[in-house]
């Protein structure tokens, strides 16, 4: 009677195989021969490990039984065969026998290994002649088959790069996470100064990050989430402005004197104001300039240096916005007021190392707005193009300089990081 674990190539009747042995046995058996070498299997196996379940010192035994393997076995008239002891396997493993021979079940049961065992079930390897410095044939051989592995080549590939993306996802989920977490908790220190109701948000926030849900779930709850914080203040700040606007115009009164004594300073026309600070803004122009202007834009020239950056005129927190999207991204930051740029100044300088002397002293030559304008546009230009900025912190101190003199286009270049972000 034959036995019907013998039917399955060169198995010992000792072995009680599983059905993933008998799969790997057949493989092992086949007879078209997949064309491949050592290297290409040996980093296929490394990238699809994990998705097998390969790892600690099942990994290590594969890494040790593959590399003791001749290349010239890999040829399709050959067999990869590797003849070691599980006791010798022990030893190189710093393990017991009966880890290493759990770790080589996991192997052949994985489809990477089959085992072609001699009948007493020591493993062995006589090969032909020794010629021209290479290794002879196998002429008979007993121990551990590679042949699965070979046959599979294509598939461990694919799981290889299914598993790498896969990875990938799940990195860029929890970079999200973090993200929109950090993100949540500014917006929830802005949300107890202007006095709105945060305490939802929280919640949600914390329950989120305890579920047992994946992190790409977790991810897209927390960007809703943030959209939803966004609006919330947003609408917050629009509703402030509009009331301040109201109790503006209730307090206005006509631009002309009813004291025919008082004379109108001809260089005031009726279209330009005065902000408090002393700069002035037209009204009557176009885009980002007139009653937008006096809303989302903060005064931004004191009246020590009124000739400085005369272009700040035209730009807004809007520009801003728009022109620095991969710094806002790094930071997982926000600007829609000029706010929140002065509270991320702090991180900004901390980006390019910029000493705390610098920046008083920046702010002292130009303002707080203008020079916060300057260092986001240095990090943007940084983050965009690394190798052209080689030192950021010395490039904005430049750009300071510059603006003292009356020679730094800071608009230009925020409208041509825009365009060249569409």
């Amino acid at each position: 009677m034959v036995n019907p674990m013998q039917t399955h190539g060169a198995t010992a009747n000792f072995r009680k195989l599983t059905p993933q042995m008998i799969v790997s046995q057949q493989l092992a058996m086949a007879k078209n021969v997949v064309k491949t070498t050592k290297s290409e299997v040996a980093l296929a196996l490394k990238k699809a490990a994990p998705a097998l379940g390969i790892e600690g010192t099942t990994y290590h035994v594969l890494d040790i039984l593959i590399g003791l393997t001749v290349a010239d076995d890999w040829m399709q008239e050959r067999k990869p065969l590797v003849a070691i002891s599980n006791e010798k396997l022990a030893e190189y493993v710093c393990r017991s026998t009966r880890t290493v021979i759990r770790s080589l079940k996991k192997l052949v049961e994985a489809g990477i290994l089959a085992y072609k065992d001699s009948p007493t079930g020591r493993r062995y390897i006589h090969r032909s002649e020794f010629r021209n410095g290479k290794l002879g044939k196998i002429e008979r051989g007993y121990g551990l088959d590679f042949s699965p592995a070979r046959q599979r080549i294509h598939e461990l590939k694919e799981l290889g790069e299914v598993f790498a993306e896969r990875l990938k996802v799940e990195k860029e989920a929890k970079r999200a996470i973090t993200r929109f977490v950090r993100a949540l908790d500014d917006m929830s220190v802005l949300a107890d100064q202007q006095g709105v109701d945060f305490t939802d948000i929280k919640e949600v926030t914390q329950e989120v990050l305890e579920a047992s849900s994946g992190v790409e779930y977790k991810a897209e709850v927390l960007s809703d989430l943030y959209e939803e914080a966004t609006h919330l203040l947003v609408s917050n700040r629009d509703s402030q402005c509009s009331d301040k606007e109201q109790m503006s115009s209730a307090g206005d009164t006509d631009g002309s004197s009813y004291n025919h004594t008082n004379t109108q300073d001809p260089n005031n026309s009726s279209n330009e104001r005065r902000a408090p600070n002393g700069a002035h803004f037209n009204q009557s122009g176009s885009g980002t300039a007139g009653a937008n202007l006096a809303l989302e834009k903060e005064p931004i020239r004191n009246s020590q240096t009124k000739s400085l950056l005369p272009q700040m005129d035209q730009i807004s927190i809007g520009l801003i916005s728009s022109a620095t999207t991969q710094t806002q991204e790094t930071l997982g930051s926000t600007l829609t007021s000029w706010h929140d740029l002065l509270m991320i100044t702090e991180d900004l300088r901390l980006m390019i190392g910029l000493s705390p002397s610098a920046w008083i002293q920046a702010e002292s030559k130009t303002s707080r707005y203008a020079a916060a304008a300057i260092l986001i546009t240095t990090i943007e230009k940084t983050l965009r193009e690394p190798m052209t900025i080689s030192s950021p912190a010395g490039y904005f101190r430049a750009c300071i300089d510059r603006a003292v003199e009356g020679q730094l286009a800071l608009h230009r270049s925020l409208f041509g990081l825009v365009e060249k972000e569409g």
